[in-house]
């Protein structure tokens, strides 16, 4: 079976470098500090609906939550 292939973003050094001690700062891994930035800028945005369709929509067999985006 094929692998599914995500987009991969590059993301400029400066905002990695930023997220990087601002993640040492709190505390807190990056992937997560990440994850909670951009789901606080999005969530109420089209894109973030149309995304929650989708990933609520069954995949091969599975389900996932809307409003869950991984």
């Amino acid at each position: 079976m094929p692998r599914r292939t995500h987009y991969l973003p590059c993301i400029d050094r400066v905002i990695v470098c930023a997220l990087y001690h601002e993640g040492r700062r709190l505390r807190r891994p990056m992937t997560k500090l990440v994850n909670d930035l951009l789901t606080s800028s999005l969530q109420h945005t089209q894109g973030w609906s149309i995304a929650a369709t989708q990933m609520s929509e069954p995949t091969q067999g599975q389900t996932q939550k809307a409003g869950t985006i991984r």
